[in-house]
Parts: structure tokens; C-alpha cells; sequence
């Protein structure tokens, strides 16, 4: 809503904006990704839970697995429509209807580029196949989204030709792909303006990120009353990437007042999701859904933050998913390192306290990172309490693996027995957190909510962090992070950090 009143004196925003999700199409395409029909279905279970409108499931011709992948979503009954690519061609037409799907996103280039060196054919031979590809998609009974790949490169003139051909065969909308991430806001505001009036069909964009300009060139698009953006999760996507749903939607919401339908609280869970599917990371400070977009360690910023969040946090992190968090580290102050310190149960008198910030601040100069169990492991040093009074405390842990598989065994102290479980499992930290967790559960109801490990290998000394959200005994949910060396001993030391803050907390 921030800037609605002063765009609306000079452009033409909509009320409301549909967003069609091509994670499952054009995210797929991300160079190393290769979805199972299975890991589709799940993907597009959350999508309609977020409350995309259209979902573009995938390029039925391209394979049996994506046409079974294809056909499984399309039986599933979401509320979100069911989207299928085709080239304008009879054969992928045919495959798209025939898997079930509402709508078919024809696609066929239009910049002289790709009519010389791809289609190898005139102008005028391009306009007679989309005009026969839309006609013939009609003629199945499917809604027919046409995309003039390559728009932002093709001649102005030329594009509103082809836009307003497929208008006339049939097309119910059209799109404006920055195939190559080639065009900039000014440029893309332009090109839909014109495709409004020429064509009297509600338009599209589907924008790159070659530039960095995909989400920009996409909010520009609505200022010129673009109805329907294409977006991805995360921005994943060929080469660089397509627009982040994620950062257009919130933007859509806070800055722009447009409304959409999605739920703004089910992102973050529906990025993790997708992340995890895919392999692909997202990198720590992307907007929104990035482990840094919410994280404050400076001493100034967190003073802001605990007197009220608005100071230095343009939306509350809850509103899509997230929950706040306050890092120790070399830029802390003290308000920090009081609140870190109450927040896992240590009270201690400002002397103290102060002598914790230093250590912190000297760990930090060093280059190191300080970790939830390094916090507590300072101050209990320095108020002179003995770390063996933790809830649960590791006293035995060793990994055993091959190429094919990995054992773990664990022991822990908890209160004043002592449990041992081994595992099985694919991976170290696989067989370290089953191990892990087995033990735990004799003792507690252990509920692992979520988990993410980076480990970074730049240079030979490999350093891993690790997070875990979980509960205990059905308490609310906590963040227990660890860092260090190895993955499997990070893993671990992770949960129990998860855990002696849950337990902490009950005590309290």
C-alpha cells in the first residue's frame, strides 16, 4: 500500500493480480533438477495450499514421466487450475489435453533471432502456425494461454502483430516473455501497455533473471495492468533464474496494494519444500524467505527490534511463515546478548553480562561464528555453573560409513541415565540424526518440525551450520543451531541445543 495512492495518478494497476506458478515447469528446467511425478504431486499439493491460480505443471511431450506427472496433478481436484506447455505443434497440444489439464500456454518465438537461427522460417510463417496452434488448442476445448517467446527482443510492431493474430485465432490470454532477462521496467511497462490495447485480452509476463531485473520488470508490468504474472519458488529457473513469487507477491501486498490469492503464511514452508525437492539452496540473504531476511545481530538494529519490530523490519516476519531471530556476534551490543541470555534461561547481573558481549566480540574479530551451545557454553563458563547440569548432555558419538551407507551410534545423559542407540542409514547425518532421535525418544516426545544444514568447502577447512526447529513434549517450537567441522557432529549438537532450550523454557 506504501506508494498505491501516488502509481494510481499515473498508471494502470488492477484491484487484483493471478499468479500463474511455473515451478514445476520452467523451475524444473534449472540446470541439475529433475523432479519424480511424485515429487511433483507433493510440490503441487502445496502450491494450491499457497493459493497460486495456475499452476503449469509441466511440458507433456517431453517424456512418459512428465506426462504421468502431468496427468497424476491434474486427478487430484486442486482449486488451482492445471497448466501443461506446448510448442505450436498438433503432437504437444494433443499430449497437454490429453493429460487433463484446463489451460494449454502455447508458445511459439518472435524476435527475428529465434525465427532465423532456431525456427528457420519468415515472419509471415510464424504468424500462419500461431494462429493454426490456437485454433487447434480451442478446437479441444482447453482455456489457450499464447506466449511470444522472446518478446522482449522481438520489434515492437512485429509483436503486437503476433499478440493480436492469436488474439483473433482464439487465444483467451497472452504472455510477454523476457526470455533472456533483456528488458528493463520501462521497456516492459511499454510493451504490455500496447498489448492491452491491441489485443483486449488480459496479459501476461514471464520475466528472467539474467539482469536481476525479473522482479522489478514484473511489478512494472502490473503498473501497466499486466493481470497475470508468471513466477517461480525461490526464483528458480533456467540460467539465472525466473521472478520470485515469493518477493512479487509480498510486494504486491505491502507496497502496491494489489490483492492476490495467495496465503502470504504458507510461503516459507512452501519454499522449504520446493528447496528441498530440488537441491537447490537458497542463498541466506534473499529477500523473504532467505535465513538472513529476518536475522539481526547489530547491537544498534537490535535495540530497535525489541522496542518495537517495525523499526528495522519492513514486515513482521510471521505474516509469511517466519519467526524472528537475534544472532550473537561481533557487530551484538548489549541489549542482545540480554535478551539471547534470558531467552535460554540464564539470568545474570550487567557485569556479567558484559563480559559475555566482550568474549563474543573477541570470538567474532577471530572470524568465528557463535553459535546457540558456544553463547551458553561462555556464559556458564563465566558465572561459574558446571555444564554438566544441562538436561541432556553428549558423551559418546561415532560414524562409521562407506560409499553406500553409514552407521551411527550415540550415547547421551539424560537427567541421570545414560541411553545408547545405533542407526542405519544412507548418509552420516542421516544415521547421526535417526540415532540421534532415537535415543531422545525414550526419555521425551521429540517432534522434528524442520532442518536445514550449509556446509561450505571454499577452502579445506570445511565449515558446517546446522538448524533445527522442533518440539518437545508437544511445547511450542524452538531453533537450536550448531556449527562446526562435521556435518553429522553439527546435526547433533543441533537438536540437543533444540532441546535444552525447550526444556529451559519449561522450567522457567
Amino acid at each position: 500500500m506504501a506508494w498505491r495512492k501516488i502509481l494510481s495518478e499515473g498508471y494502470n494497476i488492477p484491484e487484483r493480480v493471478s499468479i500463474f506458478d511455473t515451478t514445476l515447469r520452467d523451475g524444473e528446467q534449472t540446470p541439475g533438477v529433475a523432479l519424480t511425478p511424485e515429487d511433483k504431486v507433493e510440490i503441487a499439493i502445496q502450491l494450491d495450499k499457497l493459493g497460486v491460480d495456475i499452476i503449469e505443471a509441466g511440458f507433456p511431450i517431453t517424456s512418459k514421466g512428465e506426462q504421468k506427472a502431468v496427468s497424476d496433478i491434474c486427478k487430484l481436484g486442486l482449486s488451482a487450475k492445471i497448466c501443461a506447455l506446448a510448442r505450436c505443434e498438433k503432437n504437444d497440444i494433443d499430449a497437454a489435453v490429453d493429460a487433463g489439464v484446463d489451460w494449454v500456454h502455447v508458445f511459439l518465438a518472435t524476435s527475428d533471432i529465434h525465427l532465423k537461427h532456431k525456427l528457420r522460417m519468415t515472419r509471415e510463417q510464424a504468424l500462419t502456425k500461431i494462429a493454426e496452434a490456437v485454433e487447434y488448442a480451442k478446437s479441444r476445448g482447453v482455456i489457450v494461454h499464447y506466449s511470444a517467446e522472446d518478446a522482449t527482443r522481438t520489434e515492437h510492431d512485429f509483436l503486437m502483430k503476433a499478440l493480436k493474430v492469436a488474439v483473433d485465432a482464439g487465444a483467451d490470454s497472452v504472455d510477454i516473455p523476457d526470455t533472456v532477462g533483456f528488458g528493463i521496467p520501462a521497456a516492459i511497462r511499454r510493451i504490455v501497455s500496447s498489448a492491452k490495447f491491441v489485443t483486449g485480452k488480459p496479459v501476461a509476463v514471464h520475466c528472467h533473471d539474467d539482469m536481476g531485473l525479473a522482479v522489478a520488470n514484473s511489478l512494472s508490468a502490473v503498473e501497466a495492468g499486466a493481470e497475470i504474472i508468471h513466477a517461480t519458488i525461490n526464483g528458480i529457473g533456467e540460467r539465472a533464474g525466473n521472478a520470485s513469487l515469493e518477493e512479487i507477491v509480498v510486494a504486491l501486498n505491502m507496497l502496491y496494494g494489489v490483492k492476490t490469492n495467495i496465503n502470504l503464511q504458507e510461503i516459507y514452508k512452501t519454499s522449504r519444500l520446493v528447496a528441498k525437492l530440488t537441491g537447490v539452496w537458497i542463498p541466506k540473504n534473499k529477500a523473504i524467505v532467505g535465513e538472513n531476511a529476518f536475522a539481526h545481530e547489530s547491537g544498534i538494529h537490535v535495540h530497535g527490534i525489541l522496542g518495537s519490530p517495525e523499526t528495522y523490519e519492513p514486515i513482521a516476519p510471521e505474516l509469511v511463515g517466519r519467526r524472528r531471530k537475534i544472532v550473537a556476534g561481533k557487530h551484538s551490543g548489549i541489549h542482545s546478548i540480554d535478551f539471547l541470555l534470558k531467552e535460554r534461561g540464564l539470568e545474570m547481573d550487567k557485569v556479567k553480562a558484559r563480559e559475555v558481549l566482550e568474549r563474543v566480540k573477541a570470538l567474532g574479530d577471530m572470524g568465528m561464528r557463535v553459535s546457540d551451545a558456544k553463547l551458553k557454553e561462555i556464559a556458564e563458563e563465566i558465572v561459574g555453573e558446571s555444564r554438566d547440569s544441562r538436561t541432556i548432555f553428549l558423551k559418546e558419538f561415532s560414524v562409521v560409513s562407506n560409499t553406500n551407507c553409514a552407521t551411527a551410534r550415540i550415547s547421551l545423559k539424560i537427567g541421570d541415565e545414560v541411553i545408547t542407540a545405533e542407526s542405519l542409514d544412507h548418509s552420516p547425518v542421516a544415521a547421526s540424526l535417526s540415532a540421534l532421535l532415537n535415543a531422545v525418544s525414550r526419555k521425551m516426545n521429540i517432534k522434528l518440525i524442520d532442518f536445514r544444514i550449509d556446509a561450505t568447502s571454499y577452502s579445506p577447512d570445511l565449515k558446517c551450520e546446522a538448524e533445527v526447529v522442533l518440539s518437545v513434549n508437544n511445547s511450542q517450537e524452538y531453533v537450536g543451531e550448531a556449527v562446526g567441522h562435521d556435518p553429522a557432529f553439527v546435526t547433533v549438537n543441533a537438536i540437543i541445543t533444540g532441546i535444552e532450550k525447550a526444556v529451559q523454557s519449561s522450567r522457567s
